[in-house]
């Protein structure tokens, strides 16, 4: 009896699915329409995972979170600034920004590291102080507007100073 009501029940039941699962299915040939329900199930909760995982940005790929947050920090400085109308911000700037802004300070080594190393920051221009050594550094950031980036001019009472060395070799 048993037996009987479990095909009857089978008989009976019917699931609306859409012509796209329908092709799925049946490509998958899967025999029973109860395992079609269980594989649109399957296939919901795989579909909603991939929506709800953040995916890793692959600029930050292999990065701590200590530095992805520098990096970040470092990036929110060139967008602050860029609101106020600079677009190259002097690393002095950069590092007060960020010590003034942020939990977290940074250090010049680390700063100078990391303006180096990420490719979205470049150096645009170095500057001499008149008649000294002192020498001041000018950033830009690359933004996704395509905005290229611009030189800029010298400071007064400053001279510029060539961005490739020339060694004399």
């Amino acid at each position: 009896m048993e037996s009987q009501n479990s095909g009857r029940e089978e008989d009976f039941t019917t699931i609306r699915i859409t012509k796209k699962d329908r092709a799925l299915l049946d490509k998958l040939a899967l025999g029973k329409e109860c395992a079609w329900e269980t594989f649109r199930r399957v296939v919901q909760a795989a579909a909603i995972t991939d929506i709800k995982k953040k995916e890793p940005d692959d600029e930050y790929k292999g990065m701590s979170a200590r530095y992805k947050r520098t990096i970040r920090n470092i990036e929110r400085c060139f967008v602050a600034y860029r609101k106020e109308g600079h677009h190259q911000v002097s690393f002095t700037q950069i590092k007060e920004w960020i010590n003034t802004n942020s939990r977290d300070g940074v250090s010049s080594p680390s700063l100078s590291n990391f303006l180096r190393r990420r490719p979205q920051f470049h150096l645009v221009r170095k500057e001499r102080r008149y008649g000294t050594n002192e020498i001041q550094c000018y950033w830009a950031m690359e933004y996704d507007d395509g905005s290229p980036v611009e030189k800029g001019e010298a400071s007064p009472g400053w001279v510029e100073v060539p961005l490739t060395p020339d060694t004399g070799m």
